[in-house]
């Protein structure tokens, strides 16, 4: 006989995508458009939005924007199919 098992409480997912949504965003736009105080600070900018090479600040935000956004999903997956 197998047991019922009734999971709540994934609310905190949902809330951790919203949070990795907004810090992905804020990555992602650090890193696809150039600030002007960030190109005094680090003015090799990747020629292509597609370049995701070692530029140091710019490839890192880049990164971390995507991994987060995937991060984001994961946790609005979550929160959607376990109820």
């Amino acid at each position: 006989m197998a047991k019922r098992y009734e999971v709540e409480g994934t609310k905190s997912y949902l809330i951790a995508a919203w949070v990795l949504a907004g810090l992905s965003l804020w990555h992602i736009v650090d890193g696809w458009v150039p600030q002007q105080r960030w190109l005094e600070k680090y003015p090799v900018f990747p020629e292509t939005w597609y370049d995701m090479r070692l530029y140091e600040f710019y490839a890192y935000n880049r990164w971390t924007g995507v991994i987060m956004a995937i991060a984001a999903i994961v946790c609005a997956y979550i929160h959607r199919v376990v109820k």
